[in-house]
C-alpha cells in the first residue's frame, strides 16, 4: 500500500544501549541464504535455510537443533513453532481456485516429516504463534481487499485475511477473534505490525491510520493514536511501546509512554541507537517484536534485547 506523505517524526532525545550479538549463524548456514525468520512463543529463534533445513537456536545450550526437510521449499517466508515438537512453514502467497485453494501452509514434525497441510490464505504479512497452538496470521493489502483469484465478489472466494488479522488453531480452523471491535471507526488496509505477546495478548498496528491497539482476552480493546507512520516491528509493555523503523528510515527505534488514562495518547521518550559490541550502530534488515522483547539480525547475526533494559537508560 503507497504510504502517505507526512512529515518526519522529531525525538527530542536519543538513547543509546550497547547490545551484544545473540549468535551469528554464519557457520552454522555454511554460505545458505536464510528464506525466512521467526520468533516463538518462548523467545526463541527459528530459521529457515536456503535447501530445505529449518534451523532452530537453543540459546541456553548455545546450539542449532537442526531439522532437514524432503524438498526443496523456495516460498515459505514464515517459520513458527507449534505444539508437539511441529514447526510451520507459511508462504505469503495462496492463489483461490474453484475446486481447492492452494495450501500455503505446512506442518512438520521435528524429524522432517510433513503432518499436515492447510489453507492460511494471500496476502500473509506476518505469523506468530502461541504455546497453546493459536496461530495469528497478518496480511497485507493484497490478502484484505483480494489478488490472486481472491475477491471476485462471490461468498466463495471471499479473502481470508478480510479482516487484516486472523486467528486459527493449530489444524488451520479459523477461530474467533475481536480484530473488528477493536479497530472500531479505524479501517485495515495493511497490517503492518504484529506481535503477539501470549496466549490472551495480541497487539497490532496498522494502515491508513496506524493506531496501535491491544486486544486482551475478556478485557476491553485499548487503541491509541500513533503518530509513528511506516513502522514495522512493535515491542510492548504496560507502560511503553518501542516501533521499529518508519517510512522515513527502515531502521529506526523509536521509544514511548502509553498513556491510557482518559484519552490514550503516545508520549515521546527517545530516539534509541543501538551498538554491537564494537560499538557500531546495529543496522538490522529484519526485525521483530515478541511482547517485550525485540529480535533483530543483520546478516548472519542476530541480536534480542528487552524493553526494560531501554527504560533503565531512559531520559526522566
Amino acid at each position: 500500500m503507497a504510504p502517505r506523505k507526512q512529515p518526519a517524526l522529531r525525538m527530542k532525545k536519543t538513547l543509546q544501549l550497547a547490545v551484544p550479538a545473540l549468535v551469528d549463524a554464519g557457520e552454522t548456514l555454511a554460505g545458505r541464504a536464510v528464506k525466512a525468520r521467526g520468533v516463538g512463543p518462548d523467545n526463541d529463534l527459528w530459521l529457515l535455510a536456503e535447501g530445505s533445513e529449518v534451523l532452530h537456536y537453543v540459546d541456553l545450550s548455545d546450539v542449532w537443533e537442526r531439522i532437514p526437510l524432503p524438498s526443496a521449499l523456495t516460498d515459505f517466508h514464515e517459520v513458527q513453532p507449534l505444539p508437539g515438537n511441529e514447526v510451520l512453514l507459511v508462504s505469503p502467497r495462496c492463489r483461490y481456485r474453484s475446486t481447492q485453494p492452494d495450501r500455503n501452509a505446512r506442518v512438520y514434525s521435528r524429524e522432517g516429516t510433513l503432518v499436515r497441510e492447510m489453507t492460511l490464505g494471500d496476502g500473509i504479512a506476518d505469523v506468530q504463534t502461541t504455546a497453546d497452538g493459536q496461530v495469528w496470521v497478518s496480511y497485507f493489502d493484497e490478502g484484505i481487499f483480494g489478488n490472486y483469484g481472491w475477491g471476485r465478489g462471490d461468498a466463495a472466494s471471499r479473502p481470508i485475511g478480510e479482516d487484516g488479522l486472523v486467528r486459527f488453531d493449530a489444524l488451520g480452523q479459523r477461530l474467533s477473534s475481536d480484530v473488528k471491535e477493536a479497530l472500531g471507526l479505524h479501517a485495515m488496509a495493511d497490517c503492518y505490525a504484529l506481535n503477539v505477546a501470549s496466549e490472551q495478548e495480541i497487539w497490532f498496528y496498522s494502515y491508513t491510520d496506524f493506531p496501535l491497539i491491544r486486544m486482551r482476552t475478556g478485557r476491553a480493546p485499548t487503541v491509541w493514536e500513533s503518530p509513528v507512520r511506516g513502522a514495522h516491528a512493535i515491542v510492548v509493555s504496560d507502560t511503553h511501546v518501542l516501533f521499529g523503523g518508519g517510512y522515513e528510515d527502515s531502521c529506526q527505534l523509536r521509544l514511548f509512554t502509553l498513556h491510557d488514562r482518559g484519552v490514550q495518547r503516545l508520549g515521546r521518550v527517545a530516539t534509541v541507537v543501538l551498538t554491537d559490541e564494537t560499538g557500531r550502530a546495529w543496522q538490522p534488515t529484519w526485525l521483530t517484536g515478541r511482547g517485550p522483547w525485540l529480535h533483530g539480525a543483520e546478516g548472519t547475526r542476530h541480536f534480542r534485547v528487552h524493553l526494560s533494559e531501554l527504560l533503565a537508560q531512559a531520559p526522566t
